[in-house]
């Protein structure tokens, strides 16, 4: 009874659920502070500890003779009702920490920080771990020779390095084996008749599992030009994160019970790049004001460590769409290349191998790239096809006024990043035969209409493997978007004094008005949402898009 699933159901069933978390945190924190002529220290000490509850169910049933929103409720299905889960935990945080800053005559900063966490989701001598960080900076600028009246005004040099760590997981007690009692699986009759109740293992733990740490190096310069009416921050950044927690599927069985894979430290992966910031602000004689920001960042991301020859992300309808492995960024997509569409049999006979009955049956077929040239297209034919990483993100922000008038519009925007377009396996491709298509289809290939299309003929079952992992669904997902864009005007006091009010502002806004994009999917800004967390990036399966919400509104203050 969800008109958005992704899947067609057979059998009309209503689910309903319900979790509840509660969380309390206790804070103390010493701070001094104390100034000694030109010297000035702050410091701060602290002690926090954080607890997490989260109890929750779903039940299932099946059955409905009527499909109206009055009609679902669990009590008027036929079926018999189903617990899918039933679950509550219990986490905790415990954490001391301590932080001091100097500074001398406002031009020499430095700051140190220290915290040690303990996490009730690790064991042993892993339940704990210290983070240290530290920064340093030089305003340049206030030296005595730095000269007064230039075109630079201010001139910052700065370096950081730190450490932090992760200990975030969707689940409580990740270093158990859990087994949760089922009649499906777990419930036998010894004897031949009486049926005992039994267990079958869900999730398996890993007791060795230990913090993820992520280990930053920046260096950065600010620039102030005009009398800062001009600012330019170029910083240049280095992470490394060690011990990446994710789950690992090849340490459960691809037969017997459907057990959760355990948490694994699968390795580290390196983050080089930099961010450029350039902004402007300025009035004119006549009373405008306004100002433009712009931001730039691009990142190179390389896996450096497994604790295996590669990782696989989440497992779908033929199998994982991505990989992980040293020396290649972290869920890259990989699968077979596809080369075009064959034309005719003639074309089948002279191309390596795909297994079909006669060169017939593969005329309007994927063609796909023997990659090792032995002749046979099979799984040794694959490779990485695409990066969910960009080449760049950017971001723009404008603002101007005049009088009471005042306009903001902000843009951002990716350049190089591929998404791939699991989705297409229900819209392209008959997975649901009778389940419903986008119109591309209208441009499949025909032998004697439509010899050239990159489409493959209609079908009534899946062929060839077409919707195995392959370079079909890679798509360009490189975008420009207007975020947000607000227009105001403020009533002139003389106006709101009449009125006893302090100011009345009425205001048009608009959020996500337009996006440029080749993209063929609803939104190509994907948010990931699998259970294989950062080794499943960039697919995009599920993925409601973002609303464009256009609003008119009056603030008052009295």
């Amino acid at each position: 009874m969800n008109p958005e699933a992704a899947e067609p159901v057979s059998t009309n069933t209503l689910t309903e659920g319900n979790r509840n978390t509660y969380v309390w945190t206790w804070t103390n924190t010493l701070t001094y502070n104390k100034t000694f002529g030109d010297h000035t220290v702050n410091a701060l000490l602290g002690i926090e500890a954080i607890e997490e509850t989260t109890r929750g169910n779903e039940i299932s049933r099946t059955g409905f003779l009527f499909e109206t929103p009055d009609f679902y409720l669990l009590e008027n299905g036929s079926g018999a009702p189903n617990v899918n889960f039933a679950d509550a935990g219990t986490s905790s945080l415990f954490s001391i920490f301590g932080s001091a800053n100097y500074t001398y005559k406002g031009k020499y900063l430095a700051t140190v920080t220290v915290r040690r966490d303990e996490s009730s989701r690790f064991l042993g001598d892993n339940k704990s771990a210290v983070f240290p960080s530290f920064s340093a900076g030089w305003v340049m600028s206030k030296e005595d020779f730095f000269p007064q009246d230039a075109v630079v005004s201010r001139l910052k040099l700065r370096g950081s390095y730190g450490e932090i760590g992760n200990q975030s997981l969707p689940t409580d007690n990740p270093t158990q084996n859990i087994s949760n009692l089922s009649e499906e699986f777990g419930n036998y009759a010894f004897n031949g008749s009486a049926v005992s109740s039994g267990a079958i293992l869900s999730s398996v733990g890993n007791p060795d599992l230990k913090w993820e740490t992520s280990k930053s190096t920046n260096f950065g310069i600010d620039l102030g030009l005009f009398d800062n009416s001009l600012n330019i921050t170029l910083e240049y950044f280095n992470i490394v994160t060690d011990d990446l927690i994710t789950t690992d599927l090849s340490l459960i069985p691809t037969t017997g019970p459907d057990a959760t894979a355990p948490f694994v430290n699968v390795g580290s992966v390196e983050n080089t790049g930099f961010d450029f910031t350039l902004g402007w602000r300025d009035r004119s004689d006549s009373g405008w004001t306004y100002g433009i920001d712009f931001n730039l960042s691009s990142y190179n991301n390389e896996v450096t460590e497994l604790i295996s020859a590669f990782a696989v992300g989440d497992d779908f309808r033929g199998g994982p769409i991505t990989r992980s492995q040293v020396g290649e960024p972290i869920s890259s997509f990989y699968g077979r290349v596809v080369e075009g569409v064959f034309a005719d049999a003639a074309e089948v006979g002279a191309s390596a191998d795909q297994a079909f009955i006669n060169d017939a049956d593969g005329v309007g077929r994927f063609k796909y790239k023997d990659l090792n040239s032995d002749g046979i297209i099979n799984d040794d034919d694959r490779t990485f096809i695409g990066s969910p990483h960009p080449d760049f993100t950017y971001g723009i922000n404008l603002v101007a006024g005049y009088k009471g008038f005042d306009m903001s519009a902000f843009f951002s925007g990716s350049s190089g990043n591929d998404i791939y377009n699991y989705e297409k396996i229900f819209t392209d491709f008959p997975t649901f035969f009778n389940g419903n298509r986008n119109t591309r289809l209208l441009n499949s290939f025909n032998p004697t209409t439509n010899p050239n299309s990159n489409l493959p003929a209609l079908s009534q079952t899946i062929a060839n493997s077409e919707t195995n992992p392959n370079s079909f669904f890679v798509e360009d997902g490189s975008f420009f978007r207007l975020k947000n864009l607000q227009i105001g005007y403020t009533l002139p006091s003389s106006v709101t004094d009449k009125a006893n009010m302090s100011s009345v502002r009425f205001y048009f806004q608009g959020t996500n008005l337009f996006t440029i994009s080749d993209y063929d999917g609803l939104d190509p800004e994907l948010i990931s949402d699998f259970d294989e967390g950062n080794l499943t990036l960039g697919v995009d399966f599920q993925t409601y898009p973002i609303s464009r919400i256009i609003s008119l509104g009056v603030n008052i203050k009295l």
